[in-house]
């Protein structure tokens, strides 16, 4: 505005110069109008540069005024603001007042309703964790606390601990005191562990206690479900460890569906054995590997065979995807599960026992083709070789007769040798055909008692006066083929007898129980045997002394031996020079059942 006056106030004044001038004058009132020109423009830059910063201060003033107006408004609005905000407070005050009072004077129902949504969703909770594949036993147990506490009525003032396998989950607040709830958990109907409920204040707020009966519903329930999901937990981890053990067998295991024979599941050994992928073989059928089962139908038979005989063992050759084929041994199952059948074979590579079969086969055959031999054997021992000694026997006693009065001694002399060598010739026929009897002629097996037994034996020995045999303690009664029993004391006693180089002889028999066996000992006080002979003694013909000191045959021990290891039995020696020799020889109790008697009597005839 002071601009616009001033700016006026200017033009006004050089109107008035020029035109209120005389005509003149005129040249002196251009220099004039000029130099008033020049001052108005002067003095109107001088008031704009002096005017100026008045303007703006003005300007500022205005903006400043204005600014405060609104201040003053926004001051207005917000007092105006917090009057509705304490109008607002006040009302949510007395409406939630009003609630509480409302709550307070719910029916009983409703505050049942309230409490068992706490609870459901205590066990929603817990579901929903329980349903995470991926979630571990140990993450579920250290939530659950949170959320059975957060189910109480009291939850500030309740703790909780849980306990599985002496592992301890808790809350952060726990600490015990007299005030408490307890569950047991259970696992496979046996004691896991345990849930602990503490209500920490210092007494109950109701005479019935902290803790509502719905609670200790609640607890038992959850107990429960945690037995259940240990158990589930503990069953996945059992048959994943079951699937890693059927993937790690050395057999080829398969699931097939029945009715085409289509392989549903399989191992990876079958994918190893057959060469296959397993998503090969999932798209295969029996037919398609095993060589016994051509096509449908033979696979149908087989599979209505299996449904009359739940378990199947089958031999068949399985085909490798080269072509090249196996022997093997299928255990066949057939399940029915949840009305669906499936069949579990199992199949073993046979082929080393295969080829161990026909090598068995074989020497069998070798086995029998030696027992012919030894049959023939035999009869030319007891009949050929037999004949010409009794005829030498005969033609020496017609000599030693015809020829008595003939003869001088030294002839007597021979003449008696040549006898004893044809006994001794006889005796070693006896004991071969003895030996090669043993578990070739079956006798029938009787109750025997070893004390009568033992007593004919000494009777039949015959010792001489010198010599006491004695029985320390009372033998068992044993069934067995009394002819091999009485055959094994019957040598022991007679060779215990036969060597006895001292002036009174001491024969000693006893027998003590071991667990399983009767364990046997026949011990004298004879000349003893070195220890580098104890294995020698044992073997066919072979004697310690010259045959002409003592007669012998030198089978008496071989034929002992056998007879006990054909019973199951074992006999040792033990001795010392010149202080004697026991021999210690096992029996078992019971039956005395000849060990493998098929092929001991194959090898043994």
């Amino acid at each position: 505005m002071i601009k616009k006056f001033v700016l006026m106030v200017t033009f006004v004044a050089l109107v008035v110069s020029i035109f209120w001038l005389p005509e003149k004058k005129l040249e002196i009132d251009v220099v004039r109008t000029t130099s008033i020109v020049i001052l108005a423009a002067l003095g109107y830059f001088c008031c704009r540069a002096v005017f100026s910063p008045v303007t703006k201060l003005e300007y500022g003033k205005e903006e400043i005024e204005k600014a405060k107006l609104e201040a003053d408004e926004l001051r207005r609005s917000h007092r105006r603001l917090q009057e509705k905000v304490r109008k607002h407070t006040a009302e949510l005050s007395a409406d939630n007042s009003k609630l509480e009072a409302e709550i307070e004077n719910l029916p009983l129902d409703q505050r049942q309703l309230r409490r068992h949504i706490k609870q459901l969703n205590c066990l929603y909770g817990l579901s929903k964790l329980i349903n995470q594949r991926q979630i571990s036993l140990e993450q579920i147990f250290q939530e659950t606390p949170n959320l059975i506490r957060n189910a109480y009525q009291y939850p500030d003032i309740t703790c909780v601990r849980i306990t599985l396998e002496g592992v301890q989950y808790k809350t952060d607040n726990f600490k015990k005191s007299e005030l408490s709830q307890y569950a047991k958990i259970n696992v496979s109907q046996e004691k896991a562990g345990g849930i602990e409920v503490y209500y920490l204040a210092e007494k109950a707020e109701s005479d019935k206690g902290p803790f509502l009966q719905e609670e200790h519903a609640l607890l038992d329930a959850v107990a429960k479900h945690l037995g259940r999901t240990v158990e589930s937990k503990k069953s996945a981890q059992t048959l994943r460890l079951f699937r890693d053990l059927i993937d790690r067998s050395n057999d080829c295991i398969f699931v097939i569906e029945p009715k085409w024979g289509r392989f549903i599941d399989l191992n990876d050994r079958a994918c190893v054995s057959l060469g296959y992928t397993r998503e090969e073989l999932l798209e295969m059928t029996v037919k398609d590997i095993e060589e016994s089962i051509p096509d449908d139908s033979s696979w149908r038979d087989k599979a209505e065979e299996l449904k009359l005989k739940p378990d199947l063992v089958i031999r068949g050759r399985h085909r490798r995807k080269d072509a090249t084929t196996f022997y093997v041994e299928t255990s066949l199952k057939y399940v029915s599960q949840e009305n669906e059948d499936h069949i579990i074979a199992v199949a073993r590579d046979i082929t080393e026992r295969k080829r161990a079969e026909e090598r068995q086969a074989q020497l069998l055959q070798e086995v029998k083709s030696v027992n012919k031999e030894l049959k023939d054997f035999a009869y030319i021992v007891s009949h050929d070789l037999k004949a010409p000694l009794r005829g030498i026997k005969t033609l020496t006693d017609w000599l030693a007769t015809d020829y008595a009065d003939k003869l001088d001694e030294n002839g007597k002399e021979q003449l008696n040798l040549l006898l004893n060598r044809v006994q001794r010739m006889h005796n070693l026929i006896d004991g071969v055909l003895k030996y090669s009897r043993v578990g070739r002629v079956k006798e029938e097996k009787v109750k025997v008692d070893l004390n009568g037994l033992v007593s004919e034996v000494i009777d039949m020995v015959a010792p001489p006066e010198n010599i006491e045999i004695t029985v320390e303690n009372k033998l068992p009664v044993v069934e067995c083929e009394q002819i091999r029993i009485m055959q094994v004391f019957q040598n022991l006693l007679s060779n215990a007898v036969k060597y006895m180089d001292k002036p009174k002889g001491q024969v000693r028999i006893g027998c003590v129980e071991e667990d399983s066996f009767w364990n046997f000992s026949i011990s004298d006080n004879g000349p003893g045997i070195e220890e580098k002979y104890f294995e020698k003694i044992f073997q066919m013909f072979q004697t310690l002394t010259p045959r002409d000191e003592f007669e012998s045959t030198g089978i008496g021990l071989t034929v002992v031996k056998k007879i006990i290891e054909m019973y199951g039995g074992r006999i040792l020696v033990e001795s010392e020079v010149g202080n004697g020799t026991t021999f210690f020889f096992t029996l078992p109790k019971g039956n005395l059942v000849v060990k493998d008697e098929k092929l001991e009597a194959n090898i043994a005839c």
